[in-house]
């Protein structure tokens, strides 16, 4: 299954036991994201560390881990698509225009936690839950 992953789901991916992780690990998904991606995980770092209580060498390590797992994609080839989401997310979805756009430029569902993208109707968005639904991962 490919899908376009928002940020907010790879948050969890630090934690090594969280759902993310299994997911991600024990499964056969091709995962795609812009390249903002990284530097929103770079942005959050600190906090990121904090709450998942692990060194920077530690989320350095991890960084390496998710960029060897997502293709990054430069918002240039998807720009057209990007512009267009913009003109039907909500006010408070805007920040994840560049997930939607990848995800309608490439046709495959979003994996994101974020409940106002799912009122958006153009793009396939999934939960962490519905993911563990649909490939059949264990807690």
């Amino acid at each position: 299954m490919e899908l376009v992953i928002d940020t907010n789901i790879l948050f969890s991916f630090f934690k090594y036991d969280s759902t993310t992780r299994k997911i991600i690990s024990n499964t056969s998904l091709k995962l795609f994201a812009p390249k903002e991606t990284f530097t929103e995980l770079l942005k959050y770092k600190e906090e990121i560390c904090n709450k998942s209580n692990i060194t920077e060498k530690e989320f350095k390590k991890t960084i390496t881990i998710i960029s060897s797992l997502i293709e990054i994609i430069p918002k240039s080839n998807f720009i057209k698509f990007y512009e267009k989401s913009k003109e039907f997310l909500s006010d408070n979805a805007k920040d994840d225009a560049p997930f939607v756009g990848l995800a309608l430029y490439l046709g495959v569902p979003l994996w994101s936690n974020d409940k106002a993208l799912k009122k958006q109707g153009k793009v396939n968005v999934f939960s962490t839950s519905e993911l563990m639904k649909l490939l059949d991962v264990k807690e």
